[in-house]
């Protein structure tokens, strides 16, 4: 499958409509403010997913203009390779952003998730693989969602894509094959030794393209189904009645007076 085909044949514009709106706001901050944290979370997974997409769709772009000197092997390799090591750690944070899904709509439910931008900034700081495990199996006790997020991220392609990402955290690229030289040893004889040359693993980009892609079609079922379990139906309901507004207002009210007397 061509990257260009992606968009077509897997559509994830459903994903944007759980962007939390004003009616969301209005109806959900006082005593249901996980959806809301949970739903601009989902925000966040389709912009960065998007952008994924943006960058491995580029690989198959056969005109740079302006972006390379020149085009020939060398120049389109390089640009390429670019495009595919941004498309690699996009990949990853949506892996990463789609745990704070689960961890922020797990958590607290209160006017201060979305009041107090410290509470929801060290609320994604805080989850982890051990974080999220404690807040779904022992105090959700929802252990089958967590073995299904663990079993995702077990699967072979998903730590290969994983594994990836890291190599180049921790040892700082990849040789892409047919750029630049990646010896393994001095080309220089030594009276019968060899003096061993620091080298890194070599990738071919068309071969990461297609794992690539075939990430994308598997995290969409994956985050598919963790949204349909979450969210419920009527929170893209966008009608808001004049009782919700007035009620929201006396909590919002009486909520940041006791905070105040906490002061």
């Amino acid at each position: 499958m061509n990257a260009n085909d992606l968009n077509k044949k897997h559509n994830i514009d459903h994903w944007y409509k759980y962007r939390p709106g004003i009616s969301q706001y209005v109806k959900y901050a006082q005593d249901n403010a996980h959806l809301i944290a949970a739903g601009h979370k989902i925000e966040d997974v389709y912009t960065q997913f998007k952008l994924a997409r943006a960058s491995i769709m580029y690989l198959e772009v056969n005109d740079y203009g302006k972006l390379i000197f020149k085009k020939d092997d060398v120049h389109m390799k390089y640009i390429r390779s670019k495009f595919l090591f941004d498309a690699l750690a996009l990949y990853n944070y949506c892996i990463d952003l789609s745990w704070q899904v689960l961890y922020l709509y797990h958590g607290d439910s209160h006017f201060g998730v979305v009041q107090d931008e410290k509470y929801y900034l060290q609320a994604t700081k805080d989850c982890d693989q051990e974080s999220l495990k404690g807040r779904l199996v022992l105090i959700a006790k929802r252990k089958e969602i967590y073995d299904y997020v663990m079993n995702f991220f077990n699967e072979p392609l998903t730590k290969e894509i994983r594994e990836a990402y890291n190599y180049i955290k921790h040892r700082g690229t990849f040789h892409i094959e047919g750029l630049g030289l990646n010896e393994n040893v001095v080309p220089i004889g030594m009276d019968g030794t060899q003096l061993k040359m620091i080298n890194r693993r070599s990738i071919n980009i068309e071969d990461w393209k297609n794992k690539l892609i075939q990430f994308d079609i598997s995290f969409i079922n994956y985050f598919d189904d963790i949204i349909a379990t979450l969210m419920p139906i009527e929170y893209q309901e966008t009608t808001l009645s004049i009782e919700t507004l007035f009620n929201t207002t006396l909590g919002l009210n009486d909520w940041e007076n006791k905070n105040e007397n906490k002061q």
